[in-house]
């Protein structure tokens, strides 16, 4: 997205919506746009009634002149903790650093930098991208699949769908190695349980036939000692 336009800065809510789609601009610019025609429509439409008197009008446009002061301060406070933010040389060294630690299988730097990188370009879609990249080799499943559903959302997103769309492929393996059903551990027992049956069955039997021969062995010697 190119460099926002200065008529944005002028209502409440709209930078915080520009740069970073946040919804919290989104309810902000919402609320003040309410706020203003609820003064219009007590100066001009309602001016006559007794509900709004002089000094409720009053209160109304005060009210909006604080809220549109009070979004003038915040963004200018924003843009001095993050100037520039359109800044392509330094961001492309930023990337290409959280990259660079990305192979190196650095995760915590690969982190750090690429999340200093979406601070300053919140709707930068290879930043994010590689983020949930980030996010995936560390097991962090959930925030992974939520970096790929607000990195859905961003202009420009449709351009690496094959990329998006493989990473899903990666982390929904992923959770459904770790969703697998173990063995039961009664079926186990269960199942230890009918081989020593079986091995105590056979048992006896071996020793139940290891009697009878002996038994027969005792009959032999006996007619023998009778034919002598």
């Amino acid at each position: 997205m190119g460099k926002m336009p200065w008529t944005v800065l002028l209502w409440p809510g709209l930078p915080s919506v520009w740069r970073c789609g946040a919804w919290s601009g989104l309810v902000v610019a919402v609320a003040f746009a309410g706020l203003v025609n609820l003064g219009l429509l007590t100066s001009l439409v309602w001016r006559e009634t007794e509900l709004f008197t002089p000094g409720v009008r009053n209160f109304v446009w005060l009210a909006v002149a604080l809220v549109w002061l009070g979004s003038a301060v915040w963004t200018v406070d924003r843009t001095r903790r993050y100037p520039d933010p359109d800044r392509p040389t330094a961001d492309a060294d930023t990337f290409a650093l959280a990259q660079q630690y990305y192979l190196q299988q650095n995760w915590y730097e690969a982190e750090r930098t690429v999340r200093q990188l979406l601070r300053r370009r919140p709707r930068d879609v290879e930043a994010r991208l590689l983020a949930a990249a980030v996010l995936r080799q560390t097991g962090r499943l959930d925030e992974a699949v939520g970096q790929l559903d607000r990195l859905s959302r961003l202009e420009g997103s449709r351009q690496w769908e094959l990329e998006i769309r493989r990473e899903r492929g990666l982390l929904a393996k992923m959770i459904d190695r770790d969703s697998e059903v173990p063995v039961d551990n009664e079926a186990s027992n269960d199942t230890d349980g009918d081989l020593d049956e079986t091995y105590l069955a056979e048992t006896d039997s071996a020793e139940t036939n290891e009697n009878d021969f002996d038994g027969e062995i005792g009959d032999m010697d006996t007619d023998l000692r009778q034919a002598a």
